[in-house]
């Protein structure tokens, strides 16, 4: 800066030139309107669901053959099939089932308490006693402690019958069924 002239190079952008003639995003959604954000996945921890054969709808698309996570829907009524957090495609559930011992180990507390319950309860306790102590260990360090395994599984099959896919998923104590119906 010679005596108070600002040169080109230090000027602001926007003050050489006027308002851009294209929109900052060409496709016209942003961000948080794209589809894992619209469909609200809970969790980038997906079950892998590995497609072999390519799939044809009746519109002539297809999806095509590798890999691919396969989510629930929080209202559980559809199966998300989504490739680099892009929805594929949307898939009805036709049967979802729950492990009804592990819903009662999450959700009610039993009333008649067996010795073995009683066993169970006290173990659960030392665990979770343990466990707030490594807790503290974990806050005092500010290291991020391991992620509990969750069991997770996708598979497809095709049922020659029917004509149509079936697609089975399974996360935690949480099994869904879908079908993706093709044209033959």
């Amino acid at each position: 800066m010679i005596d108070g002239i600002v040169t080109p190079a230090l000027r602001d952008i926007d003050y050489l030139t006027p308002a851009a003639p294209y929109p900052v995003i060409p496709s016209g959604l942003t961000v948080h309107q794209n589809t894992i954000y619209r469909y609200a996945i809970p969790t980038d921890e997906q079950p892998t669901l590995t497609i072999v054969d390519y799939i044809p709808d009746y519109n002539g698309n297809f999806i095509k053959p590798g890999y691919y996570q396969l989510a629930l829907s929080d209202d559980r009524e559809f199966l998300y099939l989504i490739e680099s957090k892009d929805l594929i495609a949307v898939i009805p559930v036709f049967k979802i089932a729950e492990n009804k011992h592990e819903l009662n180990k999450y959700y009610e507390n039993t009333k008649e308490l067996t010795k073995e319950d009683k066993k169970e309860i006290a173990k659960k306790k030392r665990k979770e006693k343990f466990q707030a102590i490594i807790d503290a260990k974990y806050a005092r360090t500010g290291a991020t402690k391991p992620r509990e395994y969750q069991y997770m599984d996708a598979s497809i099959e095709y049922i020659k019958d029917g004509g149509y896919y079936l697609i089975m998923y399974e996360k935690g104590f949480i099994r869904a069924w879908g079908a993706i119906k093709i044209k033959q």
